[in-house]
């Protein structure tokens, strides 16, 4: 069903209608190409949901999307390495793509982030990767720059663009490292403006658990975190803030701290049989959307034959 329909998004400000109702052909052609006929702005479902990753640098942000990949597709270091938007997803063959090809690819941006262009062209690139671990196939990463404090400068409003490409996410991850730096400035204001309109999609993970083994060095670290959370955020549950890490990496005393990575896997996959039924609603919604325009167009077009004809009855009157 999804291969043969796409959807449609209305928009403020979208153009009226260019095409007479008994112009459209309904069964020989989707929903796509009706909309575009009727001036209608269409985005189709998307078939892979999007989990953007959110943190400062060095929180392991790309170290967990390698590891459910099961690849090396994104670099990982102490240092600032990832300082764009990396969206890493499954292809036929294993390729990079840059700036505009990007925003090509993935066309349910191009209407958030057009206003950032082109500055935000140099940092937006694509790993497409052909494994075929876990669900990926049927996932996109997000991967988001590494946030710092200080005088950092990024070519293009970091937390605009996050909150932007938020709209299009389906979960949003976000990664605390042990070492202080929960404690970033930009990670705390980004996180207030994502709670503001994406409260239910975010979840919180206490990455690189191992590097703090002591049990009670660990729980200190969860509760400076709370803390900082509980004073910028206001939730109507309690927070959660889970530990996370990589076993491939982990020492051996890290075995006895609890690890919460497969979960991830399965909230993932939940989300992915929910995206089919999401779609499937937002199927009915555009068909309602444009079965409006539609019984719209057919009364203009009513008036207008009503018109014609009183002018024509009129002539031959005359």
């Amino acid at each position: 069903l999804i291969d043969n329909v796409g959807g449609s998004q209305m928009r403020p400000g979208t153009s009226a209608p260019q095409l007479a109702p008994s112009k459209l052909r309904p069964g020989r052609e989707g929903i796509m190409s009706i909309c575009s006929k009727l001036g209608i702005s269409c985005i189709p479902p998307r078939r892979k949901i999007n989990v953007m990753i959110v943190g400062n640098h060095s929180a392991g942000k790309s170290s967990y999307i390698n590891w459910y990949v099961g690849e090396h597709v994104q670099t990982t270091a102490v240092a600032i390495e990832t300082q764009g938007f990396t969206f890493c997803t499954s292809g036929k063959k294993r390729e990079t793509l840059k700036g505009q090809a990007t925003m090509q690819l993935f066309r349910e941006l191009q209407h958030d982030l057009k206003e950032f262009a082109p500055s935000i062209y140099s940092g937006l690139m694509t790993e497409v990767s052909t494994s075929k671990e876990r669900n990926f196939n049927l996932v996109t990463f997000i991967d988001t720059p590494g946030l710092v404090d200080g005088s950092f400068e990024y070519p293009f409003p970091v937390e605009d663009v996050i909150v932007s490409i938020a709209r299009h996410t389906d979960l949003i991850y976000i990664f605390f490292d042990p070492h202080g730096q929960a404690l970033c400035e930009r990670t705390l204001k980004v996180i207030e403006r994502l709670n503001l309109e994406h409260a239910e999609k975010m979840r919180y993970f206490l990455s690189k658990a191992d590097m703090v083994p002591q049990e009670r060095d660990r729980q200190k670290v969860v509760v400076q975190i709370t803390q900082n959370l509980s004073s910028r955020i206001r939730n109507k549950h309690a927070f959660e803030l889970p530990s996370l890490y990589i076993p491939d990496k982990a020492s051996a005393a890290a075995s006895k701290i609890d690890n919460i990575l497969e979960t991830t896997c399965e909230e993932m996959e939940a989300t992915i049989n929910q995206n089919v039924q999401n779609n499937l609603d937002k199927l009915e919604a555009d068909c309602r959307s444009i079965g409006a325009v539609i019984d719209r167009l057919v009364d203009e077009d009513g008036a207008k034959r009503k018109g014609n004809r009183k002018r024509a009855a009129y002539g031959y009157s005359l």
